[in-house]
């Protein structure tokens, strides 16, 4: 097969480059042609992707999630091209759905044998994302993580950003409608999730899957710090429903959130600017991702 390493360097406290060198040497010992690509800064994933996916067969992301965000929005619109997410960041939260390995001989093994399933996407007014979009909030806390951002984070580089973020709570109300208006409703802060997992460390969207061709949406009813906190806890403990007046839906086609305000977006876990308007249209079974053989839909 034709094989594809496509990585980022700052990945993993910036070993990412060592991994893909031994993933290199494992395929090529298997009798595998094996390109490799390493992104050079924001945006180069994106640019690449779309020339060095002709012919391949197979390719493998390593990286973050806002890799792996960067990689599929430089795909070409008629790519078929199976991909392998090889986690080597902070959440990992498709990986950890997926339950995909972190060890360079457990992927080689995935890249020769494993499943080929037609995982579900969006579409954020033109950007596409396969994990989770955040309006309001959190997308706040990455924009504040963007300012001071400087190679690879763990779970305390949110420590600062999400104080500031709480500083800077939305004055105006959003106004949700899903799949045209079927469900409306008023929020503080949204939550639109393809994967159970959120931030990696508890089950926001408890019900979400990858493959349902559906888009869970959570519309969480205040933003300040202190009921943030208290929805991880029981997102982490029981479910997010339990907290009145969460609202947790199903979105088949679309979901529209309009403030009066220009609303900060999150996309797979990265800063996604901030926008008058947004619009995310579901795209089910449009990415064909590896995963292992004993991954249940």
């Amino acid at each position: 097969m034709k094989v594809l390493l496509i990585g980022n360097p700052i990945s993993s406290g910036g070993d990412t480059y060592k991994r893909i060198e031994i993933l290199c040497d494992i395929l090529q010992k298997g009798g595998h042609e094996v390109t490799t690509y390493l992104t050079r800064y924001a945006g180069d994933g994106k640019a690449h992707a779309f020339s060095l996916s002709r012919g391949i067969d197979r390719m493998v992301v390593v990286g973050g999630d806002g890799t792996l965000n960067e990689i599929i929005n430089g795909l070409p619109a008629d790519s078929s091209c199976p991909i392998l997410h090889f986690p080597t960041g902070n959440a990992n939260l498709l990986a950890r759905d997926l339950k995909l390995p972190q060890k360079t001989a457990a992927i080689a093994d995935l890249v020769e044998q494993g499943r080929i399933i037609q995982a579900d996407t969006a579409v954020m007014n033109t950007h596409r994302f396969v994990m989770v979009a955040g309006i309001g909030f959190d997308a706040r806390v990455t924009e504040e993580l963007k300012k001071v951002r400087s190679g690879k984070i763990n779970n305390l580089s949110y420590v600062r950003p999400i104080i500031r973020a709480a500083k800077t709570r939305t004055s105006h109300p959003l106004f949700v409608s899903i799949d045209n208006g079927v469900i409306k409703a008023k929020a503080a802060a949204v939550l639109v999730s393809n994967v159970k997992n959120y931030a990696g460390v508890c089950e926001m969207a408890y019900d979400a899957g990858i493959c349902n061709g559906l888009l869970d949406v959570i519309i969480f009813p205040r933003e300040n710090l202190l009921a943030m906190l208290s929805y991880l806890i029981c997102a982490r403990f029981k479910n997010i429903t339990k907290i009145k007046d969460v609202i947790y839906v199903k979105a088949q086609k679309s979901i529209l959130v309009q403030s009066e305000e220009p609303l900060p977006v999150q996309l797979d876990g990265d800063f996604h600017g901030r926008h008058h308007e947004v619009f995310i249209r579901n795209q089910p079974g449009t990415l064909r991702l590896i995963v292992p053989d004993g991954f249940i839909k």
